[in-house]
Formats: structure tokens, sequence, C-alpha cells
């Protein structure tokens, strides 16, 4: 079994390297890739602390997601067998830009008639549920029984899926454009070409497009792209079908993962997803894993 898609502390998973790497070990996973946001330093971690390389002992490819966009909408590409230290990660000052979007948002509830209380809104990027604007107010005002109707009203959410559906939504009245920030998804690809690896998009289902299969197919047509999430545990098993045959169309490797964020995520569990509707075999990456850098 394998999971190509978890998050440690450096982004904004609750587990530290070290604790990582124990349950991969606990789960029996044979490969791994950590893939933390737009992140390498649990990678630097391990270089200069080679003992932590000793409690894991299957195989593991460097990696990370990377915020993109296209068509205006964010997305996430994984970089999958990159040198880590050639990858022009693309920095933005999160901070600044999370307290923009979460004066917005608190406008926008405020406005909405939403109950909450003002001093849980806050960005803290060291703590990990207080990272993201989207998360730290969908959870604020998911708190109160008293939202129920308004939250209905304007479109079901849950904490970990807000953002997706209605804050990187633009028929959303939450919507947040933020994507002047980022780079083109031409470029995200090319800068992982760049360090030698391969570019995956990450998760296709799960992004606001109006014509999901169509924008997804698209995608794999216009761009450069290697690959593509395939096995996710947010997906239909109707929706794993289309993106092989996807794949299989233009020629695409398959990849899979939990996206695994311990506490952030606590319905996920790495390399069995949720419900236990992971089991992602190594077969999955074996025309593929021989032609990138592993550690």
């Amino acid at each position: 079994m394998i999971d190509l898609h978890m998050h440690t502390k450096y982004s904004d998973g609750t587990d530290a390297l070290y604790e990582l790497l124990h349950k991969a070990e606990n789960q029996k996973l044979e490969i791994i890739s950590i893939t933390d946001h737009d992140q390498i330093a649990a990678y630097k971690e391990l270089e200069a602390h080679p003992n932590l390389r000793k409690i894991f002992t299957g195989v593991i490819i460097p990696g990370s997601e990377l915020k993109t966009v296209y068509n205006n909408v964010p997305i996430e590409v994984l970089a999958y067998g990159i040198d880590y230290k050639k990858l022009r990660i693309h920095k933005i000052d999160q901070k600044k830009l999370q307290v923009k979007v979460l004066k917005t948002l608190t406008n926008t509830i405020k406005k909405l008639g939403f109950k909450y209380n003002e001093k849980n809104l806050y960005i803290d990027r060291k703590n990990p549920e207080k990272q993201w604007a989207a998360y730290v107010v969908a959870k604020e005002i998911l708190n109160y029984e008293e939202n129920a109707e308004l939250i209905k009203k304007n479109g079901n959410f849950t904490s970990t899926n807000f953002y997706r559906m209605h804050v990187g939504n633009k028929n959303s009245v939450f919507y947040y454009d933020e994507t002047t920030e980022y780079l083109t998804l031409e470029e995200t690809i090319n800068r992982i070409h760049e360090a030698g690896g391969l570019a995956f998009l990450a998760h296709p289902f799960i992004y606001p497009f109006d014509d999901k299969k169509s924008t997804i197919e698209n995608i794999l047509i216009k761009t450069k792209l290697d690959g593509i999430e395939v096995e996710y545990p947010l997906f239909s098993s109707k929706e794993r079908e289309i993106l092989k045959q996807l794949a299989k169309k233009y020629h695409k490797y398959i990849s899979g993962g939990s996206d695994y964020h311990s506490k952030v995520k606590p319905d996920i569990e790495m390399g069995t997803g949720k419900d236990n509707n992971l089991n992602i075999s190594s077969t999955l990456v074996e025309d593929w894993i021989q032609k990138i850098q592993k550690i």
C-alpha cells in the first residue's frame, strides 16, 4: 500500500515529521510522498537529521503540493521526484494574504447575519487550524446552531470544503479572488520539470469548475502535465473511473493519496483514506516511479 499525498506541520498538517514517518511505518506503507503546501522543509529536516530516515523503511518520493491557477480558478499541482534544492517555489506572503481574505470574509458573514465571535477570527501561521482564513471562518460559524438556516441558504459546507465550494468559487457570495497572487499552471509545471520532477494535477474533481470533466480534459490537452491524481478519498468510484479513462486517453501517469493532515482532517487516515475507501497498490506507479528521484 502507498500514499503519495500527505502533510506535516510544515504546512497545514499537525504531525511533526517523525510522527508522520512512524505512522507510515506502522501502516506498513511501501511508498510515500510528503507533499506540504509550497514547502520542502520536511526534506531539509531529513537531510539535516539522517536518523529520521531510518524510522521509515519504505521508499520516499520527494514532493510538494504547489498552488497555481487555471482559468482564474486556484488549483494545485503535485510535484513528484523533484530535486528539492532546485525547485523554485513561488513565494508569497501568505499571512498578509490570509489576513486580507479574513477581513473580507468577516465583513461578508456580518452582512449576511451569521452569528460569530470575532475574537476567534484571526490568522496564526504557526497554528495549522488558524493558517487559512476560509477554514477559520467556516469552523467558527459552524459552531452555532443559529447559523444552520443561513448556511443552508448560502450553500452547505464543512470547515474543510468551504474554501473549494465558496471562497475559491466565483459563483459564491463568499468568493475572494486570490488568483493574481499565484503563478500560472504552465509556469508551475515548467518549474517542476526544471527541478527534474513530474507534475500531477492534484484532486481534480474538488475544484469549482463549471464543467468539471470538460475542464479537466482541457487541462490535460493544453498543458505539459505528466499525470493526474486518480485515487483520492473524496472521489466516487465513477469519478475515479472517469479520471482513469482520461489518463489513458491522453497518455498520462496516475497517482493517488489520502491528503492526510492528521487533526485538521480527522476523518482522513493515512493510507486508508475516509472510512477505509483507499487501498492503493504500488502497481499504480510502477510505470513512472523508476524515472524519478527517491530518498
